[in-house]
């Protein structure tokens, strides 16, 4: 048998096994002015979002994440009592509805957060004071005990785990680095590695400055977002030391794109076949010009991870947050600015987007993740 219809055949396979895995599923979306996460029934053949309830939160909603196995959502805020920063924990019943448990203290202002694999420690990313930390996670609750606090640089912008929960990345955009940790699963400690960071780009073609990173489901690479101009790099991961090594980096702009542009998020299929990275117009644009915001496809190549654009599609005013839903089917873009949500069917074989639906959300959507429901 050829490479290539190995290659196809078990691209089926995956496909059919992540299908037939998800009997429905949630969107929940959190909004920052709007103070609340909203979830959303995903239609699983049509991708039509249906607004089934919202959770107030006690302050400006941040990012999310679930706890390891799913029964718990845990939200970033701003905006508590003397301007304080938090993390609240939400029961997950199994039908999605969310309850507020309790909102513990953290240290300052966290644009990601991440559970560990154990789903006894919460870490957070400290962007303004360039730092993270770890927090005690208990019986399922965020508490406010800081099990470490590791100072880094300024534009600390994500913290993500490899998939072993052993090691964990940093991506920093103004010093154009991806800071290197491992973590000690029993004690919720962060130990820089060796070499502490890795560098990003090189600065000359402006496609540098590390903003999020995914881990490859398959394969040890990383890849990253890089929010100066419209980028993606690909790592290699060494899974014996955790340390990453720059593989190769792409522009995601649009060809003849002219002005300013940041790329935010980064998302990977399951079956690990294309990249999504989302580029926000930040260009001062005359009254009435059109902004020309554009969500890039990206194939990777099945065994060597290595990139090739598939093509650029516009979407709403800002993007900032992205998600695929779990069949793999539809990716769904929020605009931080336009207060809007875009519904894409995704091309399974290509990687293409088809534009589904637009849908106006609470004020200033910040986070979108899925979750299966029963």
């Amino acid at each position: 048998m050829k490479r290539t219809s190995v290659g196809m055949l078990l691209f089926a396979l995956v496909s059919c096994a992540v299908d037939r895995a998800v009997a429905a599923q949630l969107l929940y979306l959190a909004s920052t002015k709007g103070k609340t996460i909203v979830a959303y029934d995903v239609d699983d053949t049509s991708g039509k979002l249906t607004r089934r309830f919202a959770v107030e939160l006690p302050g400006n909603g941040g990012p999310m994440a679930f706890s390891p196995d799913g029964s718990v959502v845990y939200a970033a805020v701003t905006g508590l009592e003397g301007g304080k920063a938090g993390v609240v924990t939400l029961r997950r019943n199994a039908d999605g509805a969310l309850k507020v448990l309790a909102t513990a203290e953290i240290k300052s202002r966290a644009p990601y957060i991440r559970v560990d694999k154990t789903g006894r420690t919460l870490l957070a990313a400290h962007y303004g004071a360039g730092d993270v930390t770890s927090y005690r996670i208990r019986e399922g609750i965020c508490t406010d005990e800081m099990l470490d606090h590791v100072v880094t640089e300024r534009t600390a912008h994500c913290i993500e785990l490899d998939p072993s929960g052993a090691f964990a990345f940093v991506p920093h955009t103004s010093p154009n680095k991806v800071y290197q940790f491992k973590l000690n699963a029993s004690t919720g400690k962060l130990t820089p590695n060796t070499p502490p960071f890795v560098k990003g780009p090189e600065e000359g073609h402006q496609y540098h400055q590390p903003r999020h990173y995914v881990h490859h489901p398959r394969l040890p690479l990383g890849y990253t977002s890089n929010e100066r101009g419209g980028g993606i790099t690909a790592w290699k991961f060494d899974p014996a030391s955790g340390t990453l090594t720059e593989l190769q980096t792409l522009c995601t702009l649009p060809p003849g794109y002219s002005g300013e542009s940041a790329a935010a998020d980064i998302k990977i299929t399951r079956d690990g076949r294309f990249a999504y990275v989302s580029n926000r117009d930040i260009t001062k644009r005359a009254d009435g010009e059109p902004h020309r915001d554009s969500l890039a496809a990206v194939r990777l190549d099945p065994r060597t991870g290595r990139m090739q654009i598939v093509g650029h599609y516009p979407t709403t005013y800002y993007p900032r947050t992205m998600c695929l839903d779990l069949t793999g089917n539809f990716l769904f873009a929020a605009g931080q600015q336009s207060d809007t949500l875009i519904a894409y069917r995704v091309d399974r074989k290509t990687g293409e987007l088809q534009q589904l639906a637009e849908y106006a959300t609470d004020e200033v959507p910040i986070w979108a993740m899925c979750g299966a429901v029963e």
